[in-house]
């Protein structure tokens, strides 16, 4: 046997006396950490439930109990490879006391959230039904259960989907109160241009482009309503787009027309010619051409 036979051979007994070690037994009401090396989004702690399953993206639907953390350690990293390049994966069981922690504000669904010590304030925000796009993600508040406004403590929750780094996230303790902040905003859209009433409005609730022109009055006489031009803000930048809002009425697809966001100006054309007008300067043209006509006559 070969040198680099006898190393692989050896090295593959000491990994299977490893995995032998740390494997375990899953069993209901386990509290697994699934940890993916550099990959935050699919690393987190997970419950088994009483029918053996974990609310786990790769693992709907499956049964884990009875099965070795090594054996579902094998199958997450087969799994996963369809999405990261040669992930590492480890699987645990956790025997963190679970603890209870408040969530209020702009949040789905408020109130006493159970989790377990360890879990992040991304699992924390799964578990209350995900913030609201009102809330302000740079600065969570976090009071803790016997502290009081002035012991707050703020964190970026958006710097961690930047840089995916654990570190900047809190580490929560029983009776911490989770408060989600409105971000602020201007709720004022201006729609300018062919419409009756221009000007700043504010909706009360979700409206689309054609819902906001006729807040606005509704479109003027010679608005063109196929080439309705939207400005918003994205990532920091001015975009813009234009909208046939016609083409959505005459095929009955009102539900499809875009959604109007806070700050967003409308702006709405006007048709440089109609049929009135055309009529109009014909009309005017012949009266003028007879008029000329008429007056070469007398002096003739």
């Amino acid at each position: 046997m070969s040198l680099n036979s006898r190393l692989n051979t050896a090295l593959g007994v000491t990994l299977a006396c490893i995995v032998c070690i740390e494997a375990a037994i899953i069993h209901e009401g386990d509290v697994l950490e699934i940890a993916v090396q550099g990959h935050p989004e699919f690393s987190g702690t997970y419950e088994v439930n009483d029918d053996g399953t974990v609310e786990y993206p790769l693992l709907v639907e499956e049964i884990v109990a009875n099965v070795a953390t090594s054996e579902l350690m094998h199958a997450l990293t087969l799994r996963l490879a369809t999405y990261v390049d040669n992930p590492l994966v480890t699987v645990s069981i956790v025997k963190n006391p679970e603890l209870t922690v408040l969530v209020l504000g702009q949040i789905a669904d408020p109130g006493p959230v159970s989790v377990y010590e360890g879990v992040t304030l991304q699992e924390v925000f799964t578990k209350a039904g995900g913030p609201t796009k009102l809330a302000d993600l740079k600065r969570v508040k976090i009071v803790p259960a016997d502290g009081t406004n002035e012991d707050a403590r703020f964190y970026n929750f958006e710097k961690f989907f930047e840089e995916g780094n654990l570190d900047v996230l809190p580490k929560l303790k029983e009776g911490d109160r989770i408060v989600l902040l409105s971000r602020e905003r201007s709720l004022k859209v201006k729609v300018i241009g062919a419409v009756r009433k221009p000007g700043f409005y504010e909706p009360e609730e979700d409206v689309n482009i054609f819902e906001m022109i006729y807040l606005a009055g509704g479109p003027a006489e010679k608005a063109d309503l196929s080439r309705v031009r939207r400005l918003f803000k994205h990532e920091g930048k001015t975009m813009e787009e234009v909208v046939d809002v016609r083409s959505y009425i005459d095929e009955g697809d009102m539900d499809k027309i875009p959604m109007v966001e806070e700050a967003d100006v409308i702006i709405v054309y006007s048709k440089w010619f109609d049929w009135k007008t055309v009529l109009t300067i014909l009309n005017n043209t012949l009266l003028f051409i007879v008029t000329i006509q008429t007056f070469s006559g007398v002096f003739n």
